[in-house]
C-alpha cells in the first residue's frame, strides 16, 4: 500500500477549521469545508484550491481514501508529501465530529479557498457566449446548493448571488452542490439591480422566473443572456422585475388547489434546461 505522509492535527488548526461553520469566519479566512470522500475527490479532480485535508486515523488507513489522495498527487514519503504542498492532517474521531457539520462524518474533509469572481468581469465574459444565472434572495441553502449543481450540469457559465441569498460556500450549500462549485464561476453582489443594468447596457436579455410570464414551452431565449430566479416566498424583487426583458413562467395543472408554488430548485432545473440545456 502506498505510504501517506500525514501530520497530527494541531489545536490551532482544529480551532480555525471548526470556526468555518460560522459565516463570519468563512469570510474572515476566505475558506470553507468540503466533507465526504466523493465531495473531496470532486474538489481534487477539478483542481479546486484545496488548503488542507483532514482524515481520521481510521480513514488514513482506508484504501479508497489513500487511492483518491495518491491520484491527486498527495504522494509518498516525508520528503515529498504532496505535489501541491497541501498538508494532510490526521485527527481522532472526536475531533472530526467537532470539525464536521453532519451527524455521522465519513472521516475525511478538505479545507478549500472560497473564490468569488468580480461581477463586472463575469458580465464582460458574456460577450463570449456565456450564460449568467442570478439568484435574488433565495435563502434556503439546500435550494441554493441544488441550483448550483443543476447549473453546473447544464453548462451555465456563472452564478451571481444577490442580497438575501444564502452564502454560496456555506456547509449546507456545499453538500447540496455536490461538486458543482468547481464547474462554474461564482460571484456575490449587494446591488443586483445595477448589475442587471450593466447587462442590459451591454445588450444582454434578462429573463426572470415569474408566475405571470411567458410559458416556458413558448420561450425562445437568446444567447448570451441572464436568467434570474427569486425566492419561493416572495418571488422576484421589484428591482429585478423592473429590469426584465421577459418574464418566464412554468404553468402548473389548472385544478391544483394546495400547491401555491413550485420549489425554486425544481423550477431551476426546468428553466435552465429550456434556457441552455438544448444547446
Amino acid at each position: 500500500m502506498t505510504d501517506l505522509h500525514t501530520c497530527p492535527l494541531s489545536n490551532r488548526r482544529r480551532k480555525d477549521i471548526a470556526s468555518l461553520h460560522r459565516r463570519k469566519y468563512r469570510r474572515r479566512h476566505g475558506q470553507t469545508v468540503v466533507e465526504g470522500l466523493r465531495a473531496v475527490e470532486s474538489a481534487l479532480v477539478a483542481g479546486a484550491p484545496v488548503i488542507d485535508v483532514v482524515l481520521t486515523t481510521e480513514a488514513a488507513q482506508d484504501r479508497a481514501v489513500r487511492d483518491v489522495l495518491a491520484n491527486a498527487g498527495y504522494a509518498t514519503g516525508y520528503d515529498n508529501p504532496s505535489a501541491s504542498g497541501v498538508t494532510v492532517w490526521t485527527a481522532e474521531s472526536e475531533a472530526m465530529r467537532e470539525l464536521s457539520g453532519v451527524e455521522s462524518p465519513q472521516g475525511i474533509l478538505a479545507v478549500v479557498e472560497r473564490r468569488y469572481e468580480d461581477v463586472a468581469s463575469l458580465i464582460a465574459n458574456l460577450s463570449e457566449g456565456g450564460t449568467l444565472l442570478a439568484l435574488d434572495g433565495i435563502q434556503d441553502p439546500g435550494n441554493v446548493g441544488t441550483i448550483i449543481r443543476t447549473a453546473a450540469w447544464f453548462g451555465v457559465s456563472a452564478i451571481v448571488a444577490g442580497p438575501g441569498t444564502a452564502g454560496l460556500y456555506g456547509p449546507k450549500v456545499m453538500r447540496a452542490g455536490m461538486g458543482g462549485h468547481w464547474d462554474l464561476s461564482l460571484a456575490r453582489t449587494d446591488a443586483l439591480g445595477p448589475a442587471l443594468d450593466d447587462c442590459r447596457s451591454a445588450g444582454y436579455p434578462i429573463y426572470g422566473a415569474d408566475l405571470y410570464g411567458t410559458s416556458a414551452s413558448d420561450w425562445k431565449p437568446q444567447q448570451p443572456s441572464v436568467l434570474v430566479l427569486g425566492s419561493e416566498a416572495h418571488g422576484l424583487s421589484a428591482a429585478v422585475l423592473d429590469r426584465l426583458t421577459e418574464p418566464v413562467a412554468i404553468p402548473g395543472a389548472p385544478d391544483r388547489s394546495g400547491a401555491e408554488s413550485l420549489n425554486v430548485a425544481v423550477a431551476s432545473g426546468i428553466l435552465v434546461y429550456e434556457w441552455v440545456g438544448e444547446g
